[in-house]
């Protein structure tokens, strides 16, 4: 890191899951100046060693001659296992109740943390999200778009639901979770070949499936099925069983928030969404894929820019 870089730095953001965390530094105009990420998530730390592992992890970063740069972090450091708990705002929700709602790091000066969202208390459902909040928020800014569908894939998916700049409504699916589950640790598993490259075919077979009758859990049978009789070989059924459950949630969650001609704006990896524009092509859906880097960074300087406005 040389100084010229940290002279010019203004935020520092961080993610900081459950696993992983990753480190932004941004400059005045919310550019990225600098990246670092590790595998010190809440679960890999002692509790009471988070703040200091806070500060040796952007250290550097900080020893600006003048004053510590600020921190904004989001994630589930946040949540009741994390740091400090930032209690949730409930939809509907803008992007100033999250500004509002913001949370001191304790033993960290000049940091705060992003509070998660939650349903309101009367709505028939009961859902949570921390993270993916200020993912929203900064894919709806870089889409152009005040309204919109959003789907954020991952080891739990959400499905997400803003209007006129207000989030509004939200669903989780399980789906990344099941299928490690169903892979890794269940009799679907024994006949897979896990290491073989990507079958598309067989992905597109078990979008396919999800729309047969029966329902998810008499379709998950079949994956088995369709192996010990060849149907499908050792190699396809991983790519199937994905097709299966992404087929599933996308069908089911697109119908329940309407989604419209403008698109789902989907946002995560590469990789991941790619899976899921595959899945919404086959069933006649239009998308626009979003980086989730970009679109935290994006959502916690936009945060940080209202929290100073004049």
């Amino acid at each position: 890191m040389t100084p010229s870089v940290t002279e010019n730095a203004s935020l520092i953001v961080i993610d900081w899951g459950t696993t992983n965390r990753r480190a932004y530094l941004l400059d005045e105009n919310g550019n990225v100046l600098d990246t670092r990420r590790d595998d010190r998530g809440i679960l890999n730390l002692d509790p009471k060693r988070f703040a200091e592992s806070f500060h040796e992890f952007i250290k550097d970063w900080r020893d600006k001659p003048v004053h510590e740069l600020p921190v904004l972090m989001s994630g589930m450091i946040g949540s009741r296992q994390g740091w400090h708990e930032a209690p949730y705002v409930t939809c509907p929700v803008r992007q100033d109740d999250l500004v509002s709602a913001l949370i001191p790091a304790p033993g960290a000066e000049n940091c705060s943390i992003v509070p998660g969202i939650s349903l309101a208390p009367a709505s028939t459902r009961n859902d949570v999200m921390r993270g993916e909040e200020v993912q929203i928020f900064g894919a709806i800014g870089q889409s152009g778009r005040d309204s919109g569908i959003l789907c954020l894939p991952g080891t739990h998916s959400k499905w997400a639901k803003v209007e006129n700049g207000q989030l509004v409504d939200f669903t989780t699916a399980m789906t990344g979770e099941v299928f490690q589950v169903m892979r890794d640790h269940s009799i679907l598993g024994a006949l897979m070949n896990k290491t073989s490259a990507h079958d598309k075919k067989a992905f597109l077979e078990g979008v396919d499936a999800a729309a047969g009758e029966g329902g998810l859990l008499a379709h998950l049978f079949a994956v088995r099925a369709n192996g010990l009789f060849g149907r499908l070989t050792e190699s396809a059924q991983t790519d199937y069983l994905s097709g299966l459950l992404i087929g599933h949630e996308v069908r089911s969650l697109s119908k329940m928030y309407a989604a419209d001609a403008e698109g789902i704006l989907v946002v995560g990896s590469e990789e991941l969404s790619a899976l899921y524009g595959t899945a919404m092509t086959r069933l006649n859906l239009t998308y626009q894929h979003i980086d989730g880097a970009i679109a935290t960074i994006n959502g916690i300087w936009t945060l940080w820019s209202a929290r100073h406005a004049p």
